[in-house]
């Protein structure tokens, strides 16, 4: 099931592909769904080195400009290393995967991760630390999920109408009246955000729910702008929505104790 870096994962309800490079879930289809509930940029290298633009790529231990570890890069280093297959599993009506990630003396992290990924009616990520050390470990983290859609002007999200955010393109913060709809570049931060989203998509008839745990904040980013990893336009074809723990929502995990983030994936029909 593995095959040149990758992990590919079939049986009657869906298939799946993992890469070991950066653990990404690069591609996720209900057997009836007619398009994949991720998007993945169509000019990526997969060569090992830059990350893969798309799909889930893990921002760990660090998100964006928490002042941690200052020898962490931006996004962390998690969707730049390899991961290490742990186990395997399918059957007809479920399929699981768990892929590990040591401590990383360059960096001077003393602690290990550890994702699953288990496949039935839905989709469940989950993300555990694991401070192998002896000290406190201070982190923050991202799944960074790519969603694929119709297109982004067409769209609806659902879950955020009331909550207060910080427009990181202006660092201010604005109260979400409605449910979301994206117009230009969009690039938001929902603090003290936990309940579930929902992508609304006609175009693709169908709805995409995400509910999250472990989570403290919720980003909604799209770049409307195309990236070398992409061809033009395939912007409007993503939206990421990402639980996190970033900012002053950071992780202080005590030694030898375990955090763990998670999302679940569901889909349905709009009509």
């Amino acid at each position: 099931m593995s095959d040149n870096g990758f992990v590919n994962l079939s049986n009657q309800l869906a298939e799946c592909k993992i890469a070991l490079w950066g653990g990404n879930i690069v591609s996720y289809r209900p057997k009836d769904e007619e398009h994949d509930i991720f998007w993945l940029g169509d000019l990526n290298k997969f060569d090992n080195v830059q990350a893969i633009r798309g799909g889930v790529p893990v921002c760990w231990p660090r998100v964006a400009e928490e002042k941690l570890n200052g020898s962490l890069p931006r996004h962390g280093f998690a969707r730049i290393s390899g991961w290490n297959l742990q186990k395997v599993l399918v059957d007809e009506k479920r399929m699981e995967a768990e892929l590990s990630l040591l401590p990383d003396a360059k960096f001077n992290v003393r602690a290990s991760a550890v994702l699953s990924i288990r496949i039935s009616d839905k989709l469940e990520y989950r993300l555990e630390t694991i401070n192998d050390g002896n000290e406190t470990f201070e982190f923050s983290e991202a799944l960074h999920a790519y969603f694929n859609v119709s297109s982004v002007d067409d769209i609806e999200i659902k879950g955020f109408s009331g909550h207060r955010y910080k427009n990181s393109l202006d660092g201010k913060i604005y109260t979400q009246e409605k449910n979301l709809k994206i117009s230009g570049e969009f690039d938001s931060v929902f603090p003290n955000h936990t309940q579930a989203v929902e992508i609304v998509d006609p175009g693709f008839n169908r709805v995409i729910s995400i509910e999250k745990s472990g989570s403290n904040t919720t980003v909604i980013w799209n770049p409307n702008k195309n990236y070398a990893e992409m061809s033009p336009g395939q912007y409007k074809r993503f939206v990421c929505v990402e639980p996190s723990n970033q900012g002053d929502s950071f992780v202080r995990l005590p030694p030898k104790e375990k955090h763990l983030i998670s999302m679940t994936i569901r889909v349905r029909k709009l009509k």
